[in-house]
């Protein structure tokens, strides 16, 4: 006998907005150019469920990832064609009217340190999540790390010429098509140019002495960085159609607090620098 309960009517005929996995880990292979990304990735995949089925298949879940992953004979272009295609194979699996499929992971990229000009590997937080509604696909691409502020209230206070610092962490959100969604390379960037200075992995003396001169050289809030990243990325991005969203988290040195800082645009609105 081979009941497929899931299929059954539950008690309570109610549907629901979003059944599945979470926490599932695997490892994905990009490849763009002559590069290729690994990432070791934690994955949330959902769906709509009917107020008629009992339950969800939650093997077909992990085959469909499985079987997206090992069909490849070469890598995946990008993380948003690998997550479509898992939403597709799903959805023969197991149709549905909605899903999404979220990535949490690390992204590295190489970094050149501003003095003695040593190799450094830098990391940043990735967050994509893809959804999926009667076929249409939008994805939201979140990056973040962190860097260093200098307060410009205690520096133009201060006899001394001296002022607090602290570390920041700051994170930038791209919504958009498929086609829309820039590469994490470009992204990384503007965040490290949003900092007073960004922060490095290897630092030799002289480079040292470098992000502590820039941080004074360029103080500000955490309200400054996270203006800085959505004009940034409005500027790069100006050729597409994104949604931005900008988090900065200031980790105050003086203070038993964290200041934090939220902000939004888009590339089709009328944001300007004055």
């Amino acid at each position: 006998m081979n009941l497929e309960t899931q299929e059954q009517p539950p008690n309570v005929r109610l549907s629901l907005d979003e059944v599945g996995i979470t926490d599932f880990r695997t490892q994905i292979s990009i490849t763009r150019g002559t590069k290729i990304y690994r990432y070791t990735s934690n994955i949330t995949v959902v769906i709509d469920l009917p107020p008629s089925k009992k339950g969800a298949h939650m093997s077909r879940f992990i085959e469909s990832i499985s079987e997206i992953l090992s069909s490849k004979t070469d890598s995946f272009f990008s993380l948003e064609e690998m997550s479509i295609q898992v939403l597709q194979e799903l959805n023969t699996r197991h149709p549905f009217a909605t899903g999404m499929i979220a990535l949490t992971f690390e992204f590295f990229t190489p970094r050149i340190t501003p003095i003695s000009k040593k190799n450094s590997m830098e990391n940043y937080q990735g967050r994509l999540v893809t959804h999926w509604k009667k076929g249409i696909v939008t994805h939201e691409l979140s990056l973040g790390t962190s860097g260093s502020t200098a307060c410009p209230h205690a520096l133009v206070n201060n006899e001394f010429n001296r002022t607090h610092i602290q570390r920041a962490y700051a994170e930038l959100t791209l919504k958009g098509k498929t086609s829309e969604i820039p590469d994490m390379e470009i992204i990384s960037k503007i965040i490290d140019q949003s900092f007073s200075a960004p922060s490095f992995s290897l630092l030799k003396k002289e480079d040292e002495q470098w992000v502590v001169n820039r941080m004074y050289e360029n103080p500000l809030f955490a309200e400054d960085v996270t203006r800085n990243l959505l004009i940034k990325a409005v500027q790069e991005f100006k050729e597409l159609k994104l949604d931005i969203i900008a988090i900065t988290t200031s980790m105050e040195s003086i203070h038993k607090h964290n200041v934090i800082s939220k902000g939004s645009t888009s590339t089709n609105s009328e944001t300007k620098a004055n």
